[in-house]
């Protein structure tokens, strides 16, 4: 089990924006996870798993890789409440209105200065249209949709963190996609708009101290209204190998959108 951290003094200069490096839940009304005819479909989802890093059990297509079930085993330091609040006889508005209201926001327990870079562990796929317009296809809709416009490459993805004057770490680490064994890493940097490619480089090791992965949040009768919880979560104390050696808590960053004209 880990505990997960934020990150903050600094990132908010990187960046831009604030889901880097930093716990993040979201929750997303009828974002791009709606069937086009607007109707529940019967869930796909038949087989769940009991987690760590929140109360509800999540389906299994979710911890169904290395990467997925390190992302679910995470503590939050202030996690969701078993009791999400849902009652019957409230509509999606109501019910999306009062998860905003009661499980988001922004909590922080540490700021760490200079953080250059980190290990992206669990790079999203690029999700299709149809994906996006099934509310049961993807884990984290929000999260996901937001690599829907970029191709799915490191060299793409890398340019949301590494993108000076806009977004200024200095470089992001993923595993490497080529499979290498001996070569596990990539490092990503020196990209700069219109000036310079990003550079590629693979390692055995990583270099960052902090780690840096995404997941979906299940809550009681979500989907079926069109709610989609989802998660950026960072740890802390990254070993070479990409392991966690620290339990560090730092602090947590809740947020949420919606899209009032599906409701």
């Amino acid at each position: 089990m880990l505990e997960a951290g934020l990150i903050s003094a600094g990132v908010r200069a990187r960046t831009g924006w604030e889901p880097v490096v930093a716990a993040i839940l979201g929750f997303g009304l009828c974002v791009a996870c709606v069937d086009s005819a607007g109707k529940d479909p019967k869930s796909p989802w038949t087989r769940f798993v009991q987690v760590d890093g929140q109360p509800e059990p999540v389906p299994e297509q979710w911890v169904a890789t290395p990467e997925g079930k390190f992302a679910h085993s995470i503590r939050i330091p202030n996690p969701v409440p078993k009791d999400s609040g849902y009652r019957r006889g409230m509509t999606s508005e109501q019910y999306f209105e009062h998860l905003c209201r009661t499980e988001a926001g922004e909590f922080i327990f540490k700021t760490v200065e200079n953080v250059e870079g980190f290990y992206f562990m669990r790079p999203p796929k690029r999700p299709t249209d149809d994906n996006l317009k099934d509310r049961y296809k993807l884990e984290a809709p929000e999260i996901e949709r937001t690599f829907q416009l970029r191709r799915a490459t490191p060299q793409e993805r890398a340019q949301i963190f590494v993108n000076p004057p806009w977004a200024t770490y200095a470089y992001v680490e993923e595993p490497n996609p080529g499979g290498d064994i001996s070569e596990r890493y990539i490092r990503l940097h020196g990209y700069r708009q219109r000036s310079s490619e990003m550079k590629v480089d693979t390692s055995a090791d990583l270099s960052s101290k902090y780690g840096f992965v995404w997941r979906g949040v299940k809550r009681p009768s979500d989907r079926e209204f069109a709610i989609a919880g989802s998660e950026w979560t960072p740890y802390n104390g990254l070993r070479s190998t990409g392991s966690c050696q620290s339990r560090d808590r730092a602090g947590l960053h809740r947020d949420a959108s919606s899209r009032t004209e599906d409701f």
